[in-house]
């Protein structure tokens, strides 16, 4: 072979390298923060349908990542956010009591608190969600106070044992129209007892006089009545009571128990 023909054919050869198809670019590998961004951002634009598998593919390919962690507490919200608070707190509550160490805990404890809240029921009905916020939300009072979310749970507390207080009045005043009354008299001292500030104190004591005076201690009514009107003067139920202390069945009373003899009622 010639020197030219040598050449010719070095030359061809590269021809035929430089045709050769370039290797693809390889992807960069996807890490755990990729697919914790990738759901986080399926969360904010609220696709919950996509953004629950997206936290659970995290969590199975990087069990040990500390986005996996977050994730428990991000799948929690996509639940809550579509009021399936039994799920929401199962993640929650899950949290907690894996990751106890965790600046997030307090966090998990409110929202625990709030899937319980969210599914209380109005005052004539059973009262375990309420009572069972109001666990949730001491708790993060008593663990955390300086937690920002200790302002937030105070609110949702108060608000809680308002409906328990109502409940409690509702329950004696049924009790009290179907002639329960020491039944009602029980209840309604249970709304005082528990719940002092989230209740009408004046409204209770009246409906417990009404019901001490039906169930026929008349000297007791009179007092929880005088006790009404020297303590809340102001106050309508302060009128009423007025009005039942000059009622006969009260006034009878009270002369019948001159000198200090007590009627029990018994």
């Amino acid at each position: 072979m010639t020197q030219k023909t040598f050449i010719a054919a070095f030359a061809f050869v590269l021809s035929l390298a430089g045709c050769a198809t370039a290797p693809p670019p390889q992807k960069p590998a996807l890490n755990d923060a990729f697919y914790y961004e990738k759901a986080l951002d399926l969360l904010k634009a609220r696709n919950f349908v996509e953004a629950v598998p997206a936290f659970e593919e995290l969590r199975e390919k990087f069990p040990l990542s500390p986005y996996a962690v977050l994730a428990e507490l991000r799948l929690g919200e996509a639940h809550y956010q579509q009021d399936e608070f039994v799920e929401a707190s199962h993640y929650f509550e899950n949290f907690r009591r894996l990751h106890p160490s965790n600046p997030q805990v307090p966090y998990s404890i409110y929202m625990t608190g709030m899937c319980h809240y969210q599914q209380i029921l109005s005052a004539d009905r059973d009262q375990t969600f309420a009572e069972a916020a109001v666990e949730q939300f001491q708790q993060l009072v008593e663990l955390y106070p300086r937690s920002p979310y200790a302002g937030p749970a105070l609110c949702k507390i108060a608000e809680a044992k308002k409906r328990l207080a109502e409940h409690e009045f509702f329950v004696g005043s049924f009790y009290l129209r179907t002639k329960n009354y020491a039944g009602a008299i029980e209840r309604f001292n249970n709304a005082l007892r528990r719940y002092p500030h989230h209740i009408e104190q004046d409204r209770v004591l009246l409906m417990i006089a009404e019901a001490t005076q039906k169930s026929g201690d008349d000297l007791r009514a009179r007092i929880i009545l005088e006790y009404l009107i020297k303590n809340y003067p102001d106050s309508p139920y302060a009128q009423q009571a007025k009005a039942r202390l000059s009622a006969p069945a009260v006034s009878a009373a009270s002369k019948k128990n001159e000198g200090g003899e007590v009627n029990s009622g018994k």
